[in-house]
């Protein structure tokens, strides 16, 4: 899972944790999960 910091704006990954909820870079404890960009298609009626 990745993550991004909220302080410094870095990606974070779950490996870089390292069983701590802290960002390795800033020591920020505010993580946010980083969402997948979906595609949707809709249809004209």
């Amino acid at each position: 899972m990745e993550y991004v910091c909220l302080q410094c704006r870095k990606d974070v990954t779950d490996e870089n944790l390292n069983k701590r909820i802290r960002c390795p870079f800033c020591g920020s404890k505010i993580l946010l999960k980083k969402s997948t960009n979906v595609e949707r298609k809709v249809k004209a009626l």
